[in-house]
């Protein structure tokens, strides 16, 4: 066994540990950004615990609304059966690739906390959400927690 192959035996596994090792399917839902709130709340039923991606014409994810959004605008006094998701929506996303190491993903969500981590395919084209939940798991697996 060369250095090379000695030091990769060696590895415990978390270097090889991707995005597309959790299950980034659940836990969403996407709209179309200019949803209605009374039918965007509906939708948030759907998700107790999860989010709604607020999607553009390219179904490109521009913002994530959960109940939170919703007591802000309570909070503020809006209107809420003349408001959009947009007009809700929390636009701090991260985009990542299926294929990124979770080292690094767990590196760039802890520098940058973003409010939704949303996940791309191969082909550039969004695939599905990193979740809270998904990144406590990561934090275990690495030894983070």
């Amino acid at each position: 066994m060369n250095k090379d192959e000695t030091a990769n035996s060696n590895k415990s596994g978390i270097e090889n540990m991707g995005i597309k090792d959790f299950t980034i399917t659940d836990e969403f839902i996407q709209v179309d950004r200019r949803v209605p709130c009374p039918e965007l709340a509906k939708q948030l039923l759907n998700v107790p615990k999860g989010v709604i991606f607020a999607m553009n014409e390219d179904q490109v994810p521009v913002g994530a609304i959960t109940a939170r959004e919703f007591l802000i605008a309570v909070m503020e006094g809006k209107d809420l059966s003349k408001l959009k998701a947009e007009d809700l929506m929390n636009t701090n996303i991260m985009e990542i690739d299926i294929d990124d190491a979770l080292s690094e993903v767990v590196l760039k969500i802890s520098k940058y906390t973003p409010y939704a981590v949303a996940v791309r395919d191969t082909d550039g084209k969004f695939k599905g959400y990193f979740s809270p939940k998904d990144y406590q798991q990561a934090l275990k697996r690495t030894g983070v927690l």
